[in-house]
């Protein structure tokens, strides 16, 4: 909507409904004798102009809303500038993601820093804590509907949830409450040990409720941190396996295949799993 439009509105609710609406709270009988219909356009008039005034603010330290859409669809129209009908032929009728992903909604934790070409590869899916249990219908269609052969759950040093969950937040809304009340953590340490063990407990809850898959050999549950900060020293950006099929002993883990090699820097063996994965997605498995 133009600004001319906006201030035309603006003009109505000021010359028109506000003298309505004075005069109605002076006179209760007034606005008793309105009919609905005439209480209705009173009532869209002020939402339009509301909305509208509220879409033209500017929200501090971020530009406002418009600014930051603006910037996502210039992205968004890079991104189609780049990619080709070639890049989206392997998914247009379907999806075959080779993994389910379950982390947190912070927005320090990047798709990206786990996949360089995400579009469907991973199913992803988002809560704060990274938890099962606010988000199990989502998780259990990952493993039992797309069948991915790995559910990886993906901690992150620094987390408000842990944090929040670690001390009293009872005075956070009850829809937040309800989901920190999920987090079964120590009280008192906000930090990487409560990030682990959080971890380690949504792998727990995996293994229970996949356990089936996970016997039968048609599932592998990994648990992980993702280091933006360095806190275990493994290098800013990491992510570091912590837990595979609820084990957590790290010799124990530096042992097993699946571990075996993962620290390799990149080269001929990942250009090779990058061409594997394109097969995957054309075979649909």
């Amino acid at each position: 909507m133009t600004s001319t439009i906006r201030r035309a509105l603006l003009g109505l609710a000021l010359t028109t409904v506000i003298p309505i609406c004075a005069a109605t709270a002076a006179d209760p009988a007034a606005m008793a004798a309105m009919s609905d219909a005439e209480k209705e356009k009173i009532r869209l008039i002020v939402k339009e102009v509301l909305r509208e005034y509220a879409a033209s603010m500017k929200d501090k330290g971020h530009g406002g809303a418009s600014d930051i859409l603006r910037e996502i669809a210039q992205n968004n129209r890079k991104f189609v500038a780049g990619h080709g009908p070639e890049y989206f032929k392997p998914f247009l009728e379907g999806q075959h993601p080779r993994a389910t992903v379950i982390t947190c909604s912070d927005s320090r934790v990047h798709t990206h820093a786990l996949d360089g070409s995400p579009d469907g590869d991973l199913f992803m899916i988002r809560n704060i804590g990274n938890q099962i249990a606010t988000a199990e219908g989502s998780v259990e269609y990952g493993v039992h509907h797309l069948h991915t052969p790995l559910l990886l759950i993906v901690g992150h040093v620094a987390c408000g949830a842990i944090k929040a969950a670690s001390g009293d937040y009872s005075k956070e809304s009850p829809t937040i409450q309800r989901e920190l009340d999920t987090l079964q953590i120590g009280k008192g340490d906000p930090g990487l040990n409560s990030v682990k063990q959080n971890v380690n407990n949504q792998v727990r809850t995996a293994m229970g409720k996949f356990e089936a898959e996970v016997m039968g050999g048609q599932l592998t549950v990994v648990g992980a941190v993702y280091d933006f900060r360095n806190e275990m020293k493994q290098g800013q950006g990491k992510l570091n396996i912590i837990n595979v099929n609820g084990e957590t002993d790290p010799a124990k883990l530096a042992m097993l295949d699946l571990i075996k090699g993962l620290n390799a820097p990149p080269g001929k063996s990942g250009a090779a799993k990058t061409s594997a994965k394109s097969e995957g997605h054309k075979e649909g498995h």
